[in-house]
């Protein structure tokens, strides 16, 4: 889908990447670590129980961490 802005608490991300489900449910959103180191080992101590609230370009929405891939340094989250 793209590019997307992301704010979670304190930290914003302005080159997160949105993906269209591969199959029926939800988006995936890619956080690059370089773009916010800190925000990175925040993500890194929360289990994918744990429902992260977040704005996605202005809207409201909930995150769970999926994995972290290590080809592209990046975290993996599920969108709700």
């Amino acid at each position: 889908m793209g590019k997307t802005v992301v704010k979670i608490r304190d930290f914003e991300v302005d080159d997160a990447e949105l993906s269209a489900p591969l199959t029926k449910g939800e988006n995936t959103l890619s956080i690059p670590c370089k773009s916010d180191p800190d925000l990175c080992m925040q993500l890194d101590g929360w289990d994918e129980h744990t429902s992260i609230p977040a704005t996605l370009d202005g809207k409201d929405r909930l995150l769970f961490k999926q994995h972290y891939d290590q080809h592209q340094d990046a975290w993996v989250m599920r969108v709700t």
